[in-house]
């Protein structure tokens, strides 16, 4: 049907206010300029306000964005680029500091010759404190506001690089959990961010505290010339732990053991250190908490133990040791099951049950992670075939995928022939990456996950937010999901917390993807996240992973789970 709209000037007016753009226009050999009206709108000035472009930037521009300001334009107008291009904070007519995008072209009249600079003027306000907080949130821990793990490992790349002497002091809050567990969650975060407080004071000047993971901090010490200063420092930082932390008008001790590798002496590889100050830790753990130990080369139980499940991995497949597990992921609206993550465990005959947390990485370091994952597949499509030949229906089955996996050439390959060999339809189907794993993927890998998605397989972050976060990635990254991480979940009765949840769940929901939140074990962490608008979880509140027979027979009964 054909509609007889007719465009005006007022038209164009609502868009340019809807869109937060000015159009401007520059004559160059007159020096006047011209903005469109709703320039007053957004910055209290008018056009008459200005000479020329250039006037522009010299009267409105904060002065710290001024010079690259006025570089930018000479770059256009010398003729480097055939595009102008620039982005600046002004300062409004009413004291008011905002973020523009500048851009623009070269034009000229046909008949008098006259040239011509156009372009439009962007507020691009909101986008820029939403980019600062995603980055804050890259590279500062959302809790105690200390940097975290990325930042951690960047700055001592840096100094290994620079052939700098140093130290890293493993640390770890002994008992945090007993904490938690007699005065409840509010009380851990406010001794995690007291102590992290703490122990910038305790360090001073020697290094940089940093948070890798719930109670385990790590120091980077810079700067000493002996054994004896290290010593110094972690016997002071035991010092200042001798006092009892006022929490909430409680009184609680705690204290930490501490692991120490020296760089280079030790090593100069990341890892290496990071696992010899892990050993140190650990035995300064069996041998009572509250010390410290150093690392010495004899200190390899831990590694030997490791080096024992890399050999039992090996035959694991073989003596029929792993087997699936399935958690529920729940619309707290309705309580329906919407899908389910399937989880690998392994009980081995040797070593008993192990934890993925431990053998998953071990199983990558060494490439047993393709035929570990091979099996999971297999299994999990397997189980979905024999559901739908009893009539079960089943809406979505995540599978995690390790990025080991995803380089290898064949796996698209192996990866569709397993679902058409038991019949399952790839819209079941949801493959789980997490977001380091995006981020390291080449682009020729990325199109690994297109092909995934252009098959209909669905595709998820997983653990988002846990240091790698970016709006860039996010706006152009292929996913359909993203799952909230726990250490969110578990600190999300934190104001500070709670907005970065919410940050998330808002920018998620303008780009339209899924938001899943991980780990939820309480009703208060339900109600929190269905006040910021997140309804679809996954946790203990719902339910622990479960056996296939369970999940059957939960899907049979109803398609829906109560809380506890």
């Amino acid at each position: 049907m054909q509609t007889n709209y007719t465009y005006n000037e007022q038209t164009y007016i609502r868009a340019l206010r809807g869109a937060n753009i000015v159009l401007w226009e520059w004559c160059t050999e007159n020096s006047k300029i011209f903005f469109s009206n709703n320039l007053v709108d957004i910055t209290g000035y008018d056009s008459d306000s200005f000479i020329n472009l250039l006037d522009f930037i010299e009267k409105i521009v904060v002065s710290d964005d001024r010079t690259s300001a006025k570089n930018d334009l000479t770059f256009f107008m010398n003729g480097n680029t055939t595009t102008y291009r620039s982005d600046f904070r002004i300062l409004t007519k009413d004291g008011k500091i905002k973020y523009f995008l500048i851009t623009g072209k070269t034009t000229k009249t046909s008949k008098e010759g006259k040239k011509f600079l156009s372009g439009s003027l962007m507020d691009i306000t909101e986008k820029k404190l939403l980019e600062e907080q995603i980055k804050y949130l890259a590279y500062y821990d959302s809790l105690t506001g200390i940097p975290n793990r990325f930042l951690f490992t960047n700055n001592l790349r840096i100094m290994l690089q620079n052939s700098k002497k140093g130290a890293l002091i493993f640390l770890d809050i002994d008992g945090l959990k007993l904490v938690n567990d007699t005065f409840g969650h509010d009380y851990g975060d406010l001794l995690l961010i007291i102590f992290s407080q703490l122990m910038i004071s305790a360090i001073k000047d020697s290094g940089k505290i940093y948070r890798m993971a719930g109670d385990e901090f790590m120091i980077i010490v810079d700067k000493f010339n002996s054994y004896k200063e290290v010593t110094n420092l972690c016997d002071n930082i035991l010092n200042y732990l001798k006092k009892p932390f006022e929490v909430k008008y409680e009184q609680i001790y705690i204290t930490i053991s501490m692991g120490i590798s020296i760089f280079p002496k030790d090593s100069n590889d990341i890892n290496e250190l990071y696992k010899y100050s892990d050993l140190a830790l650990y035995k300064s753990k069996i041998s009572g908490k509250n010390n410290f130990t150093f690392f010495q080369k004899n200190i390899f139980d831990l590694y030997n133990r490791r080096l024992t499940i890399e050999q039992e991995l090996k035959s694991a497949i073989k003596n029929n040791e792993f087997h699936m597990l399935y958690q529920p992921q729940i619309n707290s609206k309705n309580n329906e099951i919407i899908g389910f993550e399937s989880l690998l465990r392994w009980e081995s005959q040797k070593l008993g049950c192990i934890s993925p947390a431990e053998f998953i990485p071990i199983a990558e370091k060494t490439g047993l992670i393709v035929e570990i994952g091979d099996w999971t597949l297999n299994c999990v499509c397997k189980v979905i075939h024999a559901m739908n030949i009893k009539g079960i229906e089943l809406k979505k089955m995540s599978i995690n995928v390790s990025p080991i996996q995803l380089r290898k050439p064949d796996f698209i390959y192996k990866f569709t022939n397993t679902y058409k060999k038991y019949a399952v339809s790839p819209s079941i189907l949801e493959v789980e990456i997490t977001e380091g794993t995006l981020i390291n993927l080449s682009t020729s890998k990325l199109e690994t996950i297109d092909i995934l998605l252009k098959n209909g397989i669905r595709v998820s972050i997983d653990d988002f937010g846990t240091g790698y976060s970016s709006l860039n990635y996010l706006t152009n990254l292929p996913i359909n999901t993203i799952k909230i991480d726990k250490s969110f979940i578990d600190n999300i009765y934190s104001k500070k917390n709670k907005a970065v949840v919410s940050c998330i769940i808002n920018l998620s929901k303008l780009l339209n993807y899924e938001v899943i939140a991980e780990g939820v074990e309480t009703k208060k962490q339900l109600d929190l996240l269905s006040e910021i608008g997140c309804t679809i979880i996954q946790g203990y509140y719902f339910s622990k992973p479960l056996p296939i027979c369970e999940v059957e027979k939960l899907l049979i009964k109803g398609n829906t789970l109560g809380g506890a």
